[in-house]
């Protein structure tokens, strides 16, 4: 996980916002590290958004999205990177998919530079390892607070879409929280809140949408799941926000 509290006083002598100039100045990467790499174009990859492998949000700006054009049956993963901590954060990026396209919605925890790299691989080469075909550096200077993307488990990454809720607060006891997702192939999709079975209804072709009770309150540490049934009758969960 994460450690807020100790990132917050740690600043990078290469990382740092000269707040009377306005300027930032930029990490020096390895040659090659931005940007497309040897299999982007092989792999029919192409960039919907952001052409320029240098993100810089503005200090209103909580979020960004990065769009991927991919190939059909395309597996695709990430690994975000404080470039100042040294330390994964992949919990602050949530992926969806959407028609053709890979959608990456990034949330930095605190200010800061992060390394944000998308790894693919076709459907026709054999894995299971991944390889880095796109290569961010991302500036964040606002801080919004510690509020991570619920975790997501390897089938997510096969074509889904969240709608809602990106995320749930800690300590939640909304009785009634609605929650609407895309997942192909589905037949059945449950939301399990500590012990408790709350089934979604299938409103179109793939899409799973119902409200939650979250109003009785639950302990810290426990888990809310989205669990889904593709075949047979085991459940696989995809989804898990920390309650």
């Amino acid at each position: 996980m994460f450690s807020l509290p100790d990132y917050e006083v740690c600043l990078c002598s290469q990382a740092v916002l000269e707040m009377a100039s306005g300027a930032v100045q930029v990490p020096k990467m390895t040659e090659g590290y931005l940007g497309p790499q040897a299999k982007f174009d092989a792999y029919g990859l192409s960039l919907v958004s952001h052409s320029d492998p240098i993100i810089y949000m503005q200090e209103s700006q909580e979020e960004v999205e990065i769009i991927l054009g991919i190939q059909p049956g395309t597996r695709i993963t990430i690994k975000m990177i404080s470039y100042e901590r040294k330390q994964e954060c992949n919990e602050y990026c949530l992926i969806r998919a959407l028609g053709p396209n890979y959608l990456f919605l990034i949330r930095p925890p605190v200010p800061g530079f992060y390394k944000f790299q998308i790894y693919a691989l076709p459907r026709d080469e054999a894995g299971p390892n991944m390889l880095g075909v796109y290569n961010y550096l991302i500036y964040c200077p606002g801080s919004f607070g510690n509020n991570p993307f619920p975790k997501q488990y390897p089938p997510w990454k096969d074509g889904c879409y969240l709608y809602e809720p990106l995320s749930l607060p800690r300590g939640i006891r909304d009785p009634s929280v609605r929650f609407k997702v895309l997942i192909p192939r589905a037949r059945d999709v449950q939301v399990k809140v500590g012990e408790e079975w709350n089934p979604l209804q299938q409103s179109e072709p793939g899409v799973f949408e119902g409200n939650v009770d979250f109003s009785q309150g639950y302990p810290s540490g426990a888990k809310a799941k989205i669990n889904v049934k593709f075949a047979g009758n085991n459940y696989n969960t995809l989804l898990e926000y920390s309650l």
